[in-house]
């Protein structure tokens, strides 16, 4: 059975990263991939103020743009 003080704390932390939006889960993953401490890296972003975030736009991604082949229209 999981420490109970530390699971709670999981959920907290879980519930916390949630609340940031997409953007933010995407980029956490990404860390996570790339090695992060797991654990350090919920309590960083736990830290954030998801209002501030959704407010700035950093819990959406940005429209996906596509390039065109030569960098401009042929015309």
């Amino acid at each position: 059975m999981r420490d109970a003080p530390a699971d709670l704390r999981l959920r907290r932390l879980a519930v916390a990263l949630h609340e940031l939006g997409p953007r933010p889960i995407y980029e956490f993953l990404r860390e996570i991939e790339a090695g992060a401490d797991v654990r350090a890296r919920l309590e960083a972003y736990a830290r954030l103020p998801a209002g501030f975030v959704r407010a700035n736009g950093g819990d959406k991604f940005l429209p996906i743009a596509f390039g065109m082949e030569g960098g401009r229209a042929n015309g």
